[in-house]
């Protein structure tokens, strides 16, 4: 008898086909098999059972050798990126028992690698992958977030105020034009230039008011 189905599933339908989505390619590794069933039952709205079984799979697996961990986390960070969801994915006990432990061991042992920056995420951490690796598309993307961010908040409360240093913000824009023509695709430059821009002549605007 087919499992009834959550108000919730309705309305977050596409949570929910991710799940079952990315449960079916980690039962296709033996080793990853327990973290599928975690996303099946959760697809299916049985939350108290699936985090019982991520809980046994959390046991097994982060006592596994480190490229085996490195394996399941490189492979389900790529997957989840931009995914719908992606906190079901990678709810908090994943994150700080496996994911998060595994990355910063990537760090020290493949130093050369931008990749466990690039997940991690952090300001400084972003900064090391686009100098390891210049093109790399996700640390870029995560990296111009987090400036143009920073200057958006900045202006949002002009006329009345400026919240920064105008000068340096400016200088972070210039940055960011050189960080985004090292992207690929031409539309996401067009329109993060357009954002750059829009953000110049806020700063501008506030200098020579």
């Amino acid at each position: 008898m087919p499992v009834p189905r959550s108000k919730d599933y309705f309305w977050r339908k596409d949570f929910f086909e991710t799940l079952k989505a990315v449960a079916e390619r980690a039962q296709q590794v033996p080793d990853w098999a327990e973290y599928g069933e975690f996303c099946l039952e959760y697809e299916r709205g049985l939350r108290s059972s699936a985090f019982s079984i991520l809980n046994r799979f959390l046991k097994r697996f982060e006592q596994r050798p480190f490229q085996d961990r490195k394996g399941f986390v490189s492979w389900l960070l790529n997957i989840v990126e931009n995914a719908p969801g992606r906190h079901m994915l990678i709810p908090h006990p994943l994150q700080r028992r496996l994911i998060e432990p595994t990355l910063l061991e990537w760090t020290l042992a493949d130093p050369a690698s931008a990749e466990p920056h690039r997940w991690l995420g952090t300001r400084d951490d972003l900064e090391k992958a686009v100098a390891v690796d210049p093109l790399d598309q996700i640390a870029i993307r995560r990296l111009l977030r987090i400036i143009l961010g920073g200057v958006d908040y900045a202006v949002h409360e002009l006329p009345t105020g400026y919240l920064g240093n105008p000068d340096q913000d400016l200088i972070a824009l210039e940055r960011s034009e050189k960080l985004i023509n090292r992207l690929i695709d031409p539309a996401e430059k067009q329109a993060l230039l357009a954002e750059v821009e829009e953000l110049r002549a806020a700063v501008l605007g506030f200098l020579n008011r």
